[in-house]
């Protein structure tokens, strides 16, 4: 495949192109261009216009010449110029019409204003749709962003409610026992007799010295509590959590301690007497002077287990 050469015209100090050889030739027989133009194309070696064969325009096979000649005569050649350049002028001039030519001739000839007019109206007919679809679906979308803004607020004042507004250590009251107040807070000497307690959240406690026979500690959770001297014989701490709870002598005398967590806590002089302590932690768990399950009296260093 023949690639184009493509051509620079330089006329003084100003560069233009590149161009096609066929435009320069076009552009020549306009004026456009003049013979005295120099052309290049690489920008290094100039050459006039008239003296670069491929560039001369072509009229019905012949190339043109400036001047005339033996085998083409001037007025030949300025009569065929002549008809070229109205060619080339009608075939790249977009409108040769006067625009305020209205006559009803002109009109009937081209129906160009009827044209026009028609396709305004259309366009017209298209914006105006346009404009209305887009007016509903504004509003459609500012609805449904109240709507996401107003829910947006309802979850943040749940979620503010539910971290500023519940309780710190709640306490589950279902059963009353005949001595005890069971909706009793958590402090010191209080009596929780028989209370139904499965379950509740006492981490960190002073429950010292409280009442708590036989009351129902099932899977509570009384890590780090004070329940020292506390009286919870027969009461039902199995799966409880007591890890790091203070104990010191506290009364557990029968009481139910199956699968409890007792690691790190402090039963020094505590009474286990009868106690059931099947599957219980005791890692770390302080047993000095503390009264045995089994009635015996563990040494002053039992840690983990009574020596």
């Amino acid at each position: 495949m023949k690639l184009q050469t493509l051509w620079y015209i330089r006329r003084g100090a100003e560069i233009s192109g590149p161009f096609p050889a066929k435009l320069i030739s076009r552009d020549w027989l306009l004026g456009r261009f003049q013979a005295t133009d120099e052309a290049s194309s690489d920008q290094v070696f100039w050459a006039p216009l008239d003296a670069i064969p491929e560039l001369r325009p072509k009229i019905g096979g012949i190339k043109y010449r400036v001047v005339g000649t033996a085998d083409a005569p001037l007025d030949w050649v300025s009569e065929r110029r002549a008809a070229a350049l109205r060619w080339v002028d009608e075939r790249h001039q977009r409108e040769r019409r006067s625009p305020y030519d209205t006559s009803l001739l002109a009109q009937n000839r081209r129906g160009f204003e009827r044209r026009v007019q028609a396709e305004n109206q259309e366009w017209a007919r298209l914006r105006q749709l346009h404009a209305d679809l887009d007016e509903t679906f504004k509003h459609q979308r500012d609805r449904f962003v109240g709507i996401g803004l107003v829910m947006v607020l309802l979850l943040g004042l749940a979620v503010f409610a539910a971290i500023k507004l519940k309780a710190v250590n709640p306490i589950k009251v279902d059963f009353h026992g005949p001595n005890a107040v069971c909706s009793h807070p958590a402090e010191a000497n209080v009596d929780w007799r028989r209370c139904d307690k499965n379950g509740t959240w006492l981490k960190g406690a002073n429950l010292a010295s409280a009442m708590l026979t036989e009351v129902h500690f099932n899977a509570a959770n009384l890590s780090q509590s004070n329940l020292s001297y506390a009286n919870i014989s027969g009461g039902d701490l199995s799966f409880a959590n007591l890890s790091q709870a203070k104990l010191v002598g506290a009364n557990l005398s029968s009481a139910n301690l199956l699968f409890a967590d007792l690691s790190n806590a402090d039963l020094r002089y505590a009474d286990l007497r009868d106690a059931q302590l099947s599957g219980a932690t005791l890692l770390g768990a302080r047993l000095d002077e503390a009264t045995w399950t089994d009635g015996r009296i563990c040494a002053a260093i039992s840690v983990g287990e009574c020596k």
